[in-house]
């Protein structure tokens, strides 16, 4: 059995959202075919790393690794750009350090215990016995695990270098990678944040650590445009919001990078105002057009998902429940898709296998499309709850499995 790289730390952590970022200036050209060496060294087929890999000795997975890095030395030493040359030489070193830190995660994961997460994952179950369950199952799936000195071993080899290498990171996603998961590791060890704070709070902390860690400006700039993208979308909190908004203007002068958070700022103050909802007209699951404006006069629960989103799916049997509570009731239910418009048959199928009831829309540009844009949705299930005249009266309204949710209902209509 393997696994994609970024689909078993995605699983694992229960993400369920993309962030949205402008385009950016960004390469990765400094040494090509990489993944294709480096799978002479480390068990990896088609890109996926495979569970043997995890059951590897520190002392020998480190001495491959040296041996995929010496691997480039032939190629490297070719450059005759000095400044060129380090750079690449840095690029297969960060690459190296990030599987590395992916080793020291996942060491001593099996195949079967694995199996059985996923299972779990996508059996549709929610609520605290589901988490401890999914808790249990995880500790289950490791049938060992580093000494102490052995993780410690690779902290400090992993983290021996500098957040601030402006032409690395402009030219090395390896490099980018490094220092997004650096920051994350320095929050939680330097920086820590209010539990209160909930999903996306430690974010908070990251921007703490950017301010005192990073001292190049094109790298600053960049890190606080991206985490306060991500406060903003993310986290309840009003003050978090407000300070990272506030330090954000005060110090980034990148014009684009204000200006998008500017429009994301706007977005949120707009939810937070209950004002006119945006509009949408979107697709139904038989082709037919359906606008936000013609479902007036009724309230309009809204709930964003996607078939490929596990938590999404693990709400619908409450949404279920819910809808036929309240089917009698000033109110309207629907199921927004962001699944890509590639997969339309597959979300029309799921559909009509699962016969979900409501109506049943697709977004037209999945997590790009207007009005997931206008509410500032990074990250799925969200819901919506729309009055009868179009104003919003919450743009991150309770989840079905909430039992508040139904006491809301029960004031509102």
């Amino acid at each position: 059995m393997k696994l994609k790289i970024l689909s078993i730390i995605l699983m694992l952590a229960a993400v369920n959202g993309l962030a949205q970022s402008p385009k950016s200036a960004f390469s990765d050209t400094l040494v090509k075919n990489k993944e294709i060496i480096l799978a002479k060294y480390i068990p990896i087929a088609n890109g996926e790393y495979l569970f043997s890999g995890y059951q590897i000795p520190l002392d020998s997975f480190i001495y491959r690794i040296n041996a995929f890095k010496a691997a480039f030395n032939v190629q490297i030493n070719e450059e005759k750009n000095t400044m060129l040359k380090d750079l690449k030489k840095k690029d297969v070193e960060f690459y190296s350090y990030n599987v590395l830190a992916h080793y020291r995660t996942y060491y001593g994961m099996d195949s079967v215990g694995m199996g059985n997460v996923l299972k779990l994952l996508d059996s549709k179950q929610t609520g605290p016995n589901f988490d401890k369950s999914i808790d249990s199952a995880q500790k289950l799936a490791f049938h060992k695990r580093l000494s102490k000195e052995e993780k410690s071993r690779i902290e400090d080899i992993v983290n021996n270098a500098s957040f601030n290498d402006a032409a690395l990171f402009k030219t090395s996603s390896a490099y980018r990678q490094w220092v997004n998961d650096h920051l994350k590791s320095l929050q939680r060890k330097k920086y820590p944040t209010d539990s209160a704070l909930g999903y996306g709070g430690g974010n908070v902390g990251i921007l703490k650590a950017i301010s005192a860690e990073v001292s190049d400006a094109f790298i600053k700039e960049y890190l606080l445009y991206t985490f306060t993208e991500t406060v903003l979308k993310s986290v309840n909190d009003v003050s978090a919001k407000e300070t990272a908004y506030k330090d954000f203007i005060k110090v980034v002068t990148n014009s684009t990078y204000k200006s998008h958070i500017q429009e994301i700022y706007a977005n949120y103050k707009n939810m937070a105002s209950n004002a006119q909802a945006p509009n949408f007209t979107y697709t139904n699951v038989d082709g037919k057009m359906v606008s936000l404006k013609s479902l007036r006069g009724k309230y309009v629960y809204i709930d964003v998902w996607a078939t490929w989103c596990v938590p999404c799916k693990a709400e619908i049997p409450f949404l279920a429940k819910i809808e036929e509570e309240y089917k009698n009731k000033n109110i309207h239910f629907v199921s927004l898709s962001v699944d890509r418009i590639a997969d339309k048959s597959k979300w029309q199928a799921y559909v009509r296998n699962n016969k979900l009831q409501g109506i049943q829309l697709m977004a037209d540009k999945d997590f790009n499309s207007e009005f997931v844009n206008k509410f500032n949705i990074n990250s799925i299930p969200r819901f919506i709850l729309i009055d009868p005249k179009g104003n919003i009266v919450s743009g991150d309204a309770k989840r079905p499995s909430d039992t508040s949710l139904r006491k809301q209902f029960d004031t509102l209509l």
